[in-house]
């Protein structure tokens, strides 16, 4: 196998730990609370205010304290996508969290969506808090506004997420 291979996002993985996970927490019905989600998996989740050259980064997940940081100064609907997104992390990279490798990504479109583990933490994020099920029930008879209110994600977060699943 290549090393280009190796480092192909695995959207599917992604997806079905998010559903797993769902599935085992008896959620059915929008919106999904990845706070709650976390400390039922017993990941902390900590609001803090970054400082100085941290300023720039939404949040991570901390291994070693088992707890994912979220910057408070940013819009509540982005906190809910980065407290989902690390928790991809956690749940999907846990060993490269705890390894020499880790580092936390500092918010720059043109080298952060590089990273294979960033795109499946967001494909996590997104299935976690937009699940396929869900969608399917709602995504024809509602505007992607009101769905991201239903979902309480943000229009972008919404938008992206009917694209991917229905090409709209």
């Amino acid at each position: 196998m290549s090393a280009l291979m190796l480092n192909r996002p695995n959207y599917r993985r992604a997806e079905l730990e998010a559903q797993r996970i769902l599935d085992e927490m008896g959620v059915v019905s929008p919106p999904v609370n990845p706070v709650e989600i976390a400390k039922n998996l017993g990941v902390g989740v900590v609001f803090v205010t970054f400082t100085g050259k941290s300023r720039g980064i939404s949040g991570f997940f901390d291994c070693e304290e088992n707890s994912i940081f979220v910057n408070e100064e940013e819009f509540p609907l982005r906190q809910t996508f980065t407290v989902a997104h690390e928790l991809g992390h956690s749940v999907l990279h846990g060993d490269w969290a705890r390894s020499s490798d880790y580092q936390v990504l500092w918010r720059n479109p043109a080298e952060q969506y590089q990273d294979f583990r960033e795109k499946e933490a967001n494909a996590f994020a997104a299935s976690l808090l937009m699940p396929r099920d869900m969608m399917d029930k709602y995504w024809d008879s509602l505007s992607a506004q009101q769905l991201s209110r239903l979902f309480a994600v943000s229009v972008p977060a919404m938008r992206n997420r009917l694209s991917n699943l229905y090409g709209v």
